[in-house]
């Protein structure tokens, strides 16, 4: 089980990793199954960027979603 601390904190070493990563559009924290239960979330706009991103930083799990290009409205 990962804490929203543990999270938060491995969520700036992993938004450090993927800064220069194209077609990544966001990092966040997403909670998993129980509510004391945290993994980081990157969005991608297409599969191939999947590749770049690690399966988990600091012991916390990362899940990825393919969302396709984001836009303003």
């Amino acid at each position: 089980m990962v804490t929203r601390d543990e999270a938060r904190s491995a969520k700036s070493a992993l938004r450090e990793t993927l800064q220069q990563v194209d077609g990544v559009c966001g990092v966040g924290l997403a909670q998993r199954g129980d509510t004391h239960d945290w993994v980081l979330q990157v969005n991608v706009q297409s599969v191939s960027a999947r590749k770049d991103v690690p399966p988990d930083v600091d012991g916390v799990p990362v899940r990825v979603h393919v969302v396709g290009a984001v836009e303003a409205l």
